[in-house]
């Protein structure tokens, strides 16, 4: 709202007519404010510097704190613009009160050139190319002719002219650009300015790609045909990272070998014991996760002693809903993978009673019915050579279903079942100083490192300081300790500016200084800047459906009398009844009895008795 014409109102009479309403109403009411961007929070203080808008969700929190409350109104003050979150109109038929809107922002379409998305992967391979997409949209820019340029390392490797020739255009652009290093790469889009621009901040856009050296191969193997492959083999084919094949165990014949990590599902299993590849496995030292269901050979498994055992297992199940260990130290867990683990539903779990090893970490433990168990549903074991994932139940294609039921998308489901194979197929490492982190965190998101340190016997120790100088792209350092969680460190250290870092990571256990040394990237949040015509169409819709009224700005001072004026926006008169015994109530009964003596007394005086 700060970029547009109203920013001088917003800054000097916004506080004065919050301050108004509330001293307008105050009385009779009882009013709230809130603030809303990205997060809703109850504050009469904006700073509007959060990096998107969701309307939606202000409505929904608001909805659901006064659900069964006398809640008479609401005001809304927006321009309309939303860029997260569902449309507003969705959650407005939720709603049993009226919102009076207030529009703010200019509905006029200004002379503009807009890098409105770019669409790229996130992987590319050493020696090929990688497609870009770039969408410019124009705006009254008719007869103007303009340049995209890309550039990395301030080297242009891609330019094309463009000539708008209508008032309002979009052009979609190709590219092709090559992976020439491996490492993660920063590219820089521009669409070249024309005269008359409103903004300048969104003919640019940074995109970055990490280059790999080459694609590792996955195999899924299954016992038998099952709905939770193809949302497996989906999710791996979410990373670029991977190239994944699938085989039945009674047809594979492939050369174990050529494969960096096996995806085993039910396997071994009590049909096919899969000797030849269990042994072959073992032997190569190769990582599997293993997905155990109905038909899987719990002695079998066991024997293998790969990190997790199952005793007593009576060819029972019980089902298990996730619990998420927010401890788990072996990969970052993102607020988006929090919220579904706490709304999944169950897998069908081998019943018995599970034995894990010293080196192994449930990511979710298993809640059956209402009772959190220390049960590993999804776990990861470090043997001496080699990492083994389990996923201890059946039916994660749910998993995967219930992850676009509620976001419209599977995306937090594929980067749980990558971030899991990443870890399962990295080398082991077996260093005593070991960070882990996210290659990617978004300019709103906290950025967070975990971080291991053991001793000769390979045993966790947190004794010693750990320290981490972060360094952005502008030469800017960042210094940081981490802090002690359990056996391992943690650090968050909040938001960063957008831009490419690198770090230095370090500890002195008393046997000299150990070193970790990477990069990650910090993208930025530019939904802001894309759209800046205000939308108050909305707004009035808004109002409409809910019973309120859509006011403009300068009209702001007739809300309170709207408001009190309204015959269903009143307070709630409320009566008690209470009701205490006489003995407890002294000054009373003392007069009674006062009263009483005097009667008898004026009685026996008359001679009435």
């Amino acid at each position: 709202m700060i970029k547009g014409k109203d920013s001088v109102f917003l800054s000097d009479r916004l506080p004065e007519f919050l301050s108004k309403i509330k001293s307008d109403i105050g009385n009779q009411y009882d009013v709230k404010f809130f603030v809303f961007g990205q997060n809703v929070v109850e504050s009469d203080t904006a700073d509007f510097s959060d990096g998107k808008t969701d309307i939606s969700s202000l409505l929904s929190v608001v909805n659901s704190r006064y659900y069964n409350r006398n809640l008479g109104a609401m005001i809304l003050l927006s321009d309309g613009i939303y860029n997260s979150g569902e449309n507003p109109l969705y959650q407005v038929r939720n709603l049993t009160f009226p919102v009076f809107t207030v529009k703010f922002g200019d509905t006029t379409v200004n002379r503009d050139l807009i890098i409105s998305k770019v669409n790229h992967n996130r992987y590319a391979y050493k020696g090929n190319q990688f497609p870009v997409e770039v969408l410019v949209h124009a705006r009254e820019a008719a007869g103007e002719s303009t340049r995209l340029v890309v550039t990395s390392e301030g080297e242009e490797i891609f330019s094309r002219n463009i000539s708008v020739s209508s008032g309002n255009q979009v052009f979609t652009i190709p590219l092709l650009i090559e992976a020439k290093e491996s490492g993660l790469k920063k590219y820089r889009i521009v669409v070249e300015n024309i005269s008359g621009e409103i903004s300048l901040e969104n003919n640019a856009r940074d995109i970055f790609v990490e280059v790999k050296e080459m694609r590792q191969k996955i195999a899924v193997v299954a016992n038998s045909p099952h709905p939770d492959l193809a949302a497996l083999k989906r999710a791996l084919e979410y990373s670029n990272n991977f190239e994944a094949e699938m085989f039945f165990v009674d047809n594979f014949t492939a050369n174990i070998a050529d494969y960096s990590l096996y995806v085993l599902h039910q396997l071994p299993s009590a049909s096919n014991q899969s000797t030849r590849l269990m042994d072959e496995l073992t032997r190569l030292k190769i990582p599997a996760l293993f997905i155990l269901g109905s038909q899987t050979d719990i002695p079998r498994l066991n024997r293998m002693q790969a990190g997790v055992s199952l005793v007593g297992h009576n060819n029972s199940s019980n089902e298990a809903l996730p619990a998420l260990n927010r401890n788990f130290p072996l990969f970052i867990i993102t607020e988006q993978m929090e919220n579904l683990f706490a709304d999944l539903p169950p897998l069908v779990s081998p019943f018995g009673n599970y034995q894990i090893s010293n080196a192994t970490y449930s990511l979710a433990h298993q809640k059956i019915g209402q009772l959190k168990t220390e049960l590993p549903l999804v776990a990861f074991a470090q043997t001496a050579d080699v990492r083994y994932g389990f996923i201890a139940g059946e039916g994660i294609w749910k998993w995967r279903m219930h992850d676009f039921a509620a976001n419209g998308n599977h995306y937090t489901f594929d980067d749980f079942v990558v971030k899991s194979v990443q870890y399962l197929s990295q080398q082991t490492e077996k260093g005593k100083f070991r960070v882990f982190w996210n290659n990617y965190y978004a300019e709103n998101d906290p950025v967070e490192f975990s971080a291991r340190l053991y001793n000769d016997s390979d045993q966790p120790i947190t004794g010693p300081e750990v320290s981490i100088i972060i360094t952005s792209e502008q030469g800017k350092e960042f210094n940081y300790s981490f802090s002690i969680n359990d056996e391992s460190y943690h650090l968050q250290i909040g938001s960063l500016p957008a831009g490419l870092y690198s770090f230095r990571a370090e500890t002195d256990p008393g046997t000299g200084v150990l070193v970790k040394t990477g990069n990650f990237v910090v993208t930025s949040l530019i939904l802001e800047d894309v759209n800046t015509v205000a939308d108050h169409r909305l707004l009035d819709a808004i109002a409409s459906e809910t019973g309120g009224i859509s006011f403009f700005q300068d009209e702001i001072d007739k809300i309170s009398e709207t408001i009190r004026n309204r015959d269903d926006i009143k307070p709630v008169v409320y009566s008690k009844r209470r009701y205490t015994d006489l003995v407890d109530f002294y000054p009373l009964l003392i007069l009674l009895i006062l009263m009483m003596g005097v009667e008898w007394f004026l009685r026996k005086y008359s001679g009435s008795y």
